[in-house]
């Protein structure tokens, strides 16, 4: 390492000499004055930060002090004090290479005063200026700093390391210590925008420059307040169909499109995408979309348009409501019975037992899983260290008996039957004449007494799968998956479960509570995202959604519902209960999970592209046999004035599809595209700009 008292020298310098500028030009900071910048040491491993940009130069030359690299963190802080009137001095200490051979920061003036104090420890110079938490808190316009420590085998080996990226920090256990927050980082303009925009990723179908703003002018919890007090979009009223009889029935209705129109969910596919594009309550959607590729059906099993449109629509009447409510309001769908042959499940006789099928699935797929899960959503090992199972082949028949007895509901004048004919008008209905009356056996030991009614059978039944442990990591942790993160940390989990479990009233499976505390948790929050792992390929409804968003495009939902079956991600048609893509997909020859890579491959790959060239440079006409159809058409005139300065354009794009992250190679070769188009043709160097944005990995993979 280093002479600690040279480090002093060239600090004090240059620190003396950021004052002197500032006072030259007199100028009042709003906007953070020093860039903190983190180097590794491979043959020590061993972090150091400096704000002082001469000692970064002297690092990365590496002649004067060899072995230094940039890690990529950075973060924001003041240079002086009288920058911010919040900010306090951040002590920076070197302990010699007999002792600690580290450094260490602290902007607690009683830490400070107390290593001072320690002959181990050289006190070198205020490094940066910086706002302290307040009870482990930081407040508006800054982000934690948090600390990690890292004892190692000995003095010389120990390391402290200071992260504004939670997910990073997190990693650090357990070779570390975490040590919590420790600073609070001032916020530029841009990295608040940045934010807004990834806030925007998750909760919304994409963002658009409206929205950014709004987010920026109201807050994250404010916007989080709207959303959900915003009325859910409903799905058209589509008329009853009778199953199987499209021939007969479309041959005496009045809609020439009647195949496509009530015997396929083309109509669903054209709402959703629309409503998507266009319709407020963006969060609301998305979670319901969420939802439904936890609990799934397939029109693939159920192709009846008002049978799907009544069970997507369930997902957004209760996107905000209570788990325990959505099961039992899933397990009664009829479509759900249909799919998964719960519906007309005979109680057993000599020649039947009931069907296991739902009762499977609700189990491992709907509510805890084939294991049982620590807190953290990482699996229970036994002694010898296998996985336990968190149910057995008994547990299954028994909630098989439980789910005998549902039928259709009976048609308008129909005569009720033990099997009435296939309705998705309503919820399925009892019959308990066919209710299997006897004892059955459940989850955690509970079983249910024999001679209740067929109601109080399944609502026992559903209460006892929602109290299980595992249900809070279990669907917690897809839900981060489907908004946030593929690859969220055991911690984020844990936090998410815990709401799950108790929303801070006593109520659990308030998936509102769970909803807010997922997109406010500092894994999903956060000025920069550095974690490798961190962040999640946008899967292609998704892909598509925040492209067209971006462009302020509308549409009729046509064109969206063609592509995503093109991109490998057909709406409203997974191939199977087990959804587009599994949660537990490992990105290939890494231990990283990334569900929806899953769907890529060679054609998916290319028909992005195709997607993107169409969106841009095609024209995509109204369906001649669609009624009230209008196309698709991206709005360009914005982003055409600004491309007579191909570098505004792009900052514009930066900021609004990569959160500003947008490499300096990438940069340089867009602008070099750019230039390639006549100065006298905005329009195309605007659509060249948006396509090799939208193209790019750095867009494809949100962060």
């Amino acid at each position: 390492m280093h002479d600690p008292r040279s480090a002093g020298r060239r600090a004090v310098h240059v620190v003396t000499a950021f004052a002197s500028i500032l006072a030259a030009f007199n100028v009042s900071a709003v906007e953070p004055t020093a860039t903190v910048i983190e180097f590794y040491n491979a043959s020590l491993n061993h972090y150091f930060i400096t704000a002082f940009p001469e000692e970064a130069a002297m690092l990365d030359q590496g002649a004067i002090v060899p072995g230094w690299t940039r890690t990529g963190v950075t973060w924001q802080a003041w240079a002086n004090a009288g920058d911010d009137p919040n900010a306090l001095p951040v002590c920076r200490f070197y302990g010699s290479p007999t002792g600690p051979n580290s450094h260490f920061y602290t902007a607690d003036p009683a830490e400070c005063t107390q290593v001072k104090q320690d002959a181990a420890w050289r006190f070198e110079a205020i490094a940066f200026y910086i706002e302290a938490p307040q009870n482990g808190n930081c407040g508006a316009d800054t982000t934690p700093v948090y600390r990690s420590f890292a004892p190692g085998t000995g003095l010389s080996t120990m390391n402290h390391r200071y992260l504004v990226d939670m997910t990073m920090y997190e990693h650090m256990a357990p070779s570390s210590i975490l040590e919590g927050v420790v600073m609070c980082s001032p916020l530029s303009s841009a990295q608040k925008q940045a934010d807004a925009v990834r806030l925007l990723e998750q909760a919304t179908f994409g963002p658009d420059d409206a929205l950014v703003a709004h987010v920026l002018a109201i807050g994250s919890q404010a916007f989080l307040d709207e959303q959900f007090a915003a009325p859910a979009s409903i799905y058209p009223a589509l008329p009853y169909v009778p199953a199987g009889q499209q021939a007969t029935f479309c041959a005496t209705d009045p809609d020439p499109q009647c195949g496509r129109d009530y015997y396929s969910l083309f109509l669903l596919q054209n709402a959703f995408f629309q409503q998507a594009l266009s319709a407020n309550d963006q969060l609301r959607q998305r979670v319901a979309f969420a939802l439904s590729q936890i609990l799934v059906t397939s029109g693939l099993g159920v192709n009846l348009s008002y049978g799907m449109g009544g069970y997507q629509q369930l997902f957004r009447d209760n996107a905000f409501g209570n788990y325990e409510t959505i099961l039992s309001r899933v397990t009664l769908s009829p479509v759900m019975g249909d799919y998964l042959n719960m519906v007309n499940n005979d109680k057993p006789s000599a020649t039947v037992q009931p069907n296991e099928n739902y009762a499977r699935e609700l189990l491992q797929l709907f509510s805890i899983g084939v294991w049982m899960l620590n807190a953290d959503g990482t699996q229970m090992r036994d002694g010898s260290g296998a996985s336990v199972p968190s149910y057995d082949q008994d547990t299954i028949e028994g909630f098989a008996h439980v789910l005998t007895g549902w039928t259709y509901p009976p048609l308008a004048g129909a005569v009720p039957r033990t099997h009435n004919s296939k309705n998705y008008l309503a919820d399925m209905t009892p019959v308990d004449t066919n209710h299997d009356k006897g004892p059955k056996a459940l989850l955690a030991g509970v079983v249910l007494p024999a001679g209740q009614t067929i109601q109080d059978d399944l609502a026992q039944a559903i209460h006892n799968v929602f109290m299980h442990p595992n249900v809070g990591p279990f669907v917690g942790r897809q839900l981060i998956q489907k908004l946030v993160t593929g690859n969220p940390t055991p911690q984020y989990v844990a936090r998410i479960a815990a709401v799950f479990n108790n929303n801070g009233l006593g109520v659990r499976g308030d998936i509102k509570a769970v909803v807010r505390a997922m997109l406010t948790d500092p894994e999903a929050r956060g000025a920069v995202k550095l974690d490798p792992g961190y962040g999640k390929l946008r899967e292609p409804v998704l892909f598509m959604t925040g492209a067209a968003r971006a462009l302020g495009t509308q549409s009729d939902g046509v064109y969206f519902g063609q592509q995503s079956k093109a991109l490998g991600q057909n709406l409203f048609y997974p191939p199977s209960v087990f959804n587009y893509y599994p949660p537990t997909y490992l990105l290939p020859d890494t231990a990283i999970v990334a569900p929806e890579f899953a769907l890529a491959n060679s054609s998916t790959a290319i028909n992005r592209y195709n997607f993107a060239n169409t969106l841009l440079f095609g024209t995509i006409a109204p369906l001649p046999t669609l009624p009230g159809a209008i196309g698709t058409t991206p709005a360009l005139a914005a982003l055409s004035a600004l491309a007579g300065d191909p570098a505004a354009l792009l900052d514009h794009l930066d900021a609004q599809l990569l959160h500003g992250t947008m490499p300096s190679a990438m940069r340089t070769a867009i602008l070099t595209a750019l230039a390639a188009v006549p100065a006298t043709d905005p329009l195309t160097r605007a659509k060249t700009a948006v396509y090799l944005v939208a193209t790019s990995p750095q867009y494809q993979v949100e962060r």
